[in-house]
């Protein structure tokens, strides 16, 4: 699977609980990344499988296992 870097960024600073995309914005390395960036990205990483979207509560995002293994791979492969 071929991520971009941001693509990237926005995974590794994803967990298995619910963020909204400030929160993960937030937690990138380049803290400028602007919000509604991080929803274009999180979107990629939905159509990916890699990430869910509350179907309850809007806006809030987490890793799917399979956005955890891959996550997991990124992590390791950075070591």
């Amino acid at each position: 699977m071929n991520l971009t870097l941001l693509q990237q960024s926005v995974l590794l600073a994803l967990t298995t609980e619910w963020q909204s995309p400030v929160q993960i914005s937030g937690q990138l390395p380049n803290a400028s990344e602007n919000p509604s960036d991080v929803n274009q990205l999180l979107k990629d990483l939905l159509r990916e499988g890699l990430v869910q979207a509350n179907p309850v509560v809007f806006g809030l995002y987490r890793l799917t296992s399979l956005g955890t293994t891959i996550k997991t791979m990124e992590l390791y492969e950075n070591q």
